[in-house]
């Protein structure tokens, strides 16, 4: 042999080697088969993401890579990418496709597929990549822009319902209760995602909520260290907010002399108190009717919060003592048992008939209830969990119609609307979701965005009142 066939014999060799280094040390696995579909190269990558090693692999069909009920589609997709005689697809252009582990675990993966002739033989060889960990990120960064869209939409519709409720003498007393209020959510929700949703401290809501009604020295804060759960920290901080400008119009803070006591402590039992106690300012005396503000402390804490509101009224100054479970503040999810308030008889106009409310933001159920009653609806609850719904449920013999919010503080109201369904009682979603999971099973049933349109939300009920439970198309309208 002379030196000039010796020479490229070495760098065929040399050329090879570098190519079994390139394909060795890939990280993506590369697989080669002849026309048989049977596997002549597997690589390393190859034995780590199909748990196999490469002489096991050697010779096998490549569908035994496959999960069994694609392996004929997949026989005919490379039939075809045969006969086209393209040179190749690339990584991604085949789609989203599932690998068979050793062990029978499916997994996501990305391929591209390239074919080439050897020696009259067509040899296919495909590169994978196991997208497991980037679909689960892609599944987050959905799942998170949902719930952020729901928790703008219930924000929106708390606003609606506090914009409709509050009332006033004058415009401009209006326009202050209403400003006062959105301004006490917003900076609830600023220290909801300071925090990044996971509570917030009650002494910082306390001062956050005071600071612009008080002289120095007059509210005397004191309690241990407290962080609010986050479905608790919305709703105290209303109730704070609705005290001090209560308090700087009527109460203590109207008068430079005058002081208010805030204390919490944790109660044996585990639940938390919290007291408001005026004095020095003016002479009380107890109103005869409940205003706006009133109502929205005792609903918002007994309701939302499954707590107890007590307001009494001696001379000195109005007390106020709160009472609230522990899952508004320790990391427990135990049920807690709300009362349900009881449905009242509209003054006038026709019976619609009888409605379940579900819906577990107070402010929000106030104004649906509401809205209902004038309406010529007969409400039962509403109820804001679905144990207390399932009591409801079980209380009445007859329901026409149910309106239920999907996520009851992060509780799927779709078993609810599953009971619903098999006992024939029609019903629509009021969410601040775009669309309901199950889309097809509840294709029915349709669903009316927060922040609701209450003329919208009457005619869906009656339509779907009128239609039956298995006629209304499921159409995301409001």
């Amino acid at each position: 042999m002379g030196n000039g066939q010796r020479g490229s014999s070495r760098e065929l060799i040399e050329a090879k080697r570098r190519l079994e280094g390139i394909v060795d040390s890939a990280m993506d696995a590369i697989i080669t088969i002849d026309e048989s579909q049977n596997i002549v190269l597997f690589n390393p990558a190859a034995e780590l993401m199909f748990a196999v090693r490469q002489d096991e692999a050697l010779g096998q069909p490549i569908s035994r890579f496959i999960p069994e009920r694609f392996r004929a589609t997949h026989d005919a997709h490379i039939g075809r990418f045969r006969e086209a005689g393209v040179t190749g697809r690339r990584m991604g252009a085949l789609g989203a496709i599932n690998g068979l582990r050793s062990d029978g675990h499916e997994f996501p993966i990305e391929a591209s597929i390239s074919q080439v002739d050897v020696n009259g033989e067509r040899l296919a060889t495909v590169i994978l990549r196991d997208i497991t960990e980037r679909k689960a990120n892609e599944e987050a960064r959905l799942m998170l822009a949902r719930e952020v869209d729901h928790r703008a939409k219930n924000a929106l519709a708390v606003v609606q319902s506090l914009v409709s409720l509050t009332t006033a003498p004058s415009k401009e007393a209006f326009v202050s209760a209403v400003r006062g209020r959105v301004s006490a959510l917003a900076r609830a929700h600023t220290l909801l995602a300071q925090n990044r949703w996971k509570g917030a401290d009650l002494a910082r809501i306390i001062a956050e909520e005071t600071e612009a009604y008080q002289k120095p020295g007059q509210i005397i804060a004191n309690g241990p260290d407290i962080m609010l759960e986050p479905n608790a920290v919305q709703p105290i901080s209303l109730i704070i907010h609705e005290l001090a400008t209560n308090a700087i119009k009527y109460g203590s803070l109207s008068t430079g002399a005058g002081t208010v006591d805030l204390c919490w402590e944790i109660l044996p039992d585990g639940q938390l108190e919290l007291n408001w106690i005026e004095s020095g300012g003016p002479e009380v005396i107890e109103p005869r009717t409940r205003g706006f503000g009133s109502t929205l402390i005792t609903t918002v804490g007994a309701r939302q919060l499954g707590g107890e509101i007590v307001i009494t009224w001696p001379p000195e100054g109005i007390r106020v003592q709160a009472t609230l479970p522990a899952t508004s503040f320790v990391a427990h999810h135990a049920e807690a048992w709300v009362e349900a308030a009881p449905f009242i008889q509209p003054a006038n106009g026709p019976s619609e008939g009888q409605v379940l409310l579900v819906e577990d933001e107070a402010i929000v159920a106030l104004e649906l209830c509401r809205a209902l009653e004038e309406s010529g609806w007969r409400v039962i609850g509403p109820a804001s969990t679905l144990a207390e719904a399932y009591r409801l449920l079980a209380q009445h013999d007859h329901i026409d119609a149910a309106v239920l919010d999907v996520n009851l503080n992060g509780e799927m109201v779709y078993p609810l609307a599953d009971i619903l369904e098999t006992r024939g009682v029609p019903f629509l979603f009021c969410s601040g979701y775009e669309t309901v999971e199950r889309v097809d099973r509840y294709r029915y049933s349709p669903v009316v965005r927060k922040p609701t349109s209450f003329a919208v939300l009457m005619s869906e009920l009656r339509r779907i009142l009128a239609a039956g439970p298995r006629q209304a198309m499921l159409t995301p309208v409001g």
